[in-house]
């Protein structure tokens, strides 16, 4: 019976992996000269996007890079790529408490960071990126 079992849970676990490529992420913001106001703890959704680096040392990962100060109090970061679509150059777009492809429509709830699809078709959220302080900057980084 085991024998039987063993190869289903492997099988599961392939479902889970992230569609959208992991490409390189390193972004350094200045959270207090550059982004004073970018502030999780201002109680409102925040959101930036970067679709092309601003250095030369700077990546944006696959379809670039949505930041969001939500409302657990906290930054998150994620790749702008649907991982429904997986269109590198059509990217999701920031509607309030959404991210939303405007090829499939699916929508991503960034609200508190999770960036979870809401309707639509997709089975995964949106790639995750590291994020941490640093003194008065936000590191992003896979």
């Amino acid at each position: 019976m085991l024998l039987l079992i063993s190869p289903m849970l492997i099988g599961c676990g392939n479902d889970k992996k992230q569609p959208v490529p992991s490409f390189p992420v390193s972004i350094d913001l200045n959270i207090v000269a550059e982004y004073p106001l970018f502030d999780p703890s201002f109680g409102t959704l925040q959101t930036m996007t970067f679709t092309e680096p601003r250095y030369p040392y700077e990546y944006v990962g696959y379809g670039g890079v949505l930041v969001v100060a939500a409302y657990d109090g906290e930054y998150h970061a994620f790749d702008l790529c649907c991982p429904h679509c997986l269109h590198r150059d059509s990217v999701v777009e920031v509607d309030g408490l959404y991210a939303i492809c405007p090829l499939c429509g699916e929508e991503y709830d960034i609200s508190y960071g999770l960036a979870v699809p809401t309707k639509g078709m997709s089975r995964f959220a949106l790639r995750p990126f590291k994020t941490y302080k640093n003194g008065g900057h936000l590191i992003i980084k896979n």
